[in-house]
C-alpha cells in the first residue's frame, strides 16, 4: 500500500533550515512496503532520497540537493 504525507519540522527539526537555504516549498514522505522515499520540491526540480526509514531517506535527499547546487555553482 502507498502512503503519502507532508513532513514538517515536528517530524524532522532541520527541515526549516533546508527550506530556507535551498528555497524548498514542500517536503513529502512516501512509503511503499519497506521502501521510504523523501522528495524535496523547489523551483529547480524534485530531489529524491530512498532509504529504510524516513531519516535515512531524508539524508539522501539532502545530499542530492547539496550535490546539485555544488555542481551548478561551479
Amino acid at each position: 500500500m502507498l502512503s503519502i504525507r507532508i513532513l514538517t519540522k515536528n517530524d524532522i527539526p532541520k527541515i526549516d533550515k533546508m527550506k530556507q537555504d535551498f528555497n524548498i516549498f514542500r517536503v513529502v514522505d512516501t512509503k511503499k512496503g519497506k521502501l521510504e522515499m523523501v522528495e524535496l520540491f523547489n523551483k529547480d526540480g524534485v530531489f529524491r532520497g530512498f532509504g529504510r526509514d524516513t531519516k535515512a531517506a531524508y539524508k539522501k535527499a539532502k545530499r542530492a540537493v547539496k550535490k546539485y547546487y555544488k555542481e551548478v555553482s561551479e
